[in-house]
């Protein structure tokens, strides 16, 4: 199913009574992967893209959600919901089990859920799930919750139901994002700056490499892990109270308290990463893409070396998109180990960039990439009144 024969059957059937249709954005993140869980900064923008609620309530005690991407339905009693599964409704039913904290009275209700973020390419579909899931909840039933709070609870359904030890960042994207903008979000005190992200002559462009390995979220906990020793070892000397804190002037001599060589590239990453994120924002104020171009670069050898975190084919798109007339920037986004490049390319080069895209990588791979052209102008909403 398209978007738009979602939208055409589903939008025939609200009727602002007991059935409702919503849309939250799925996002890209222009810098900082893997410092959100650091309490660092990250700049992301919400995308146009993203999963759409059609919301039907029901008489009983029954929740009734549906995936028309999955074509999959499962039924679960709101007597005995509280329980993972691991499968794809443990990122909703997580949501109405933190919401149920916060007042929710459960309620019988059909969900039935599309999305048009490709699912595993690290555009956080599955943050846009569930922010979709706590704003229609939100609003059907009154509940008064601001925004950022609806995103927290998020999180924490991601962090303890699901079991993804994810930052803030994906799920306050989909929930603050602002059309051609996007947010230089401080994680440690979850608040942010809008920076405006027209762009001009220049297009993100997210390549999707089709890969997705299995172990990204066992890789990604553990990444966490092996930041939380580093900072148990820099609070045996002094304290650090989140690695967010440190700036690029502290690296030269932190990493002398630090033994491992492994824990010292992963501090690197976190604190260079973070330092790109500010500079980055000021760029865009600036409108000097060119040198946002070379810091994508840069984050991605990063990700590669120190944080390890991308793959063969992450990298080959990388490589393919640094020798393209008119790319300027390239790097990974997401959690890593497959999934999506974001690439920042001069408009007027955007189709022979498509082309080169698609040539090379199936040359060099055997597999197809598919690309995104991002507008940046997602925003969390209600479809119906």
């Amino acid at each position: 199913m398209k978007t738009e024969a979602f939208l055409s059957t589903y939008l025939k059937q609200v009727n602002g009574r007991d059935q409702f249709l919503f849309f939250a954005p799925g996002r890209v993140n222009l810098m900082g992967d893997h410092t959100d869980y650091t309490g660092g900064y990250v700049l992301p923008a919400a995308i146009s893209l993203g999963t759409y609620l059609f919301v039907r309530l029901l008489p009983g005690n029954e929740l009734r959600l549906t995936s028309e991407n999955l074509n999959d339905q499962q039924i679960i009693s709101l007597d005995n919901f509280s329980k993972p599964t691991g499968q794809w409704t443990d990122y909703p039913v997580g949501v109405l089990c933190e919401l149920e904290k916060q007042g929710w009275e459960k309620q019988g209700l059909e969900l039935i859920y599309f999305g048009d973020v490709p699912a595993n390419a690290g555009l956080s579909s599955s943050a846009s799930i569930e922010m979709v899931t706590a704003f229609a909840m939100n609003t059907l039933f009154h509940l008064e919750i601001p925004l950022k709070e609806l995103a927290l609870l998020s999180q924490r359904a991601e962090n303890h139901f699901v079991g993804v030890h994810c930052g803030i960042m994906d799920q306050y994207t989909s929930a603050m994002g602002k059309p051609d903008h996007a947010l230089l979000i401080d994680c440690h005190k979850v608040e942010h700056k809008e920076i405006s992200a027209e762009l001009e002559n220049y297009k993100l462009v997210a390549v999707n490499s089709n890969v997705k390995h299995a172990l990204v979220n066992s890789v990604y906990n553990q990444r966490v892990e092996e930041l939380r020793q580093v900072k148990k070892i820099l609070n045996s000397f002094f304290e650090v109270p989140y690695l967010g804190h440190l700036t690029g002037d502290d690296y030269e001599w932190l990493d002398k308290l630090v033994e491992s060589p492994l824990l010292k590239k992963r501090l690197r990453h976190v604190v260079n990463e973070n330092v790109r994120v500010q500079y980055v924002a000021e760029l865009l104020e600036q409108k000097n893409y060119q040198m946002i171009g070379q810091l994508m670069y840069d984050s991605h050898e990063s990700l590669a070396f120190d944080f390890e975190v991308s793959c063969k084919e992450l990298d080959v798109l990388v490589k393919i998109a640094s020798r393209t007339d008119g790319v300027v920037g390239a790097r990974m986004t997401g959690a890593g180990f497959g999934g999506c490049t974001l690439n920042l390319v001069k408009a007027g080069a955007l189709s022979s960039f498509q082309d080169k895209i698609a040539t090379d990588y199936k040359k060099e791979t055997g597999l197809d990439a598919v690309i995104y052209p991002l507008s940046l102008n997602g925003e969390t909403k209600m479809l119906s009144k």
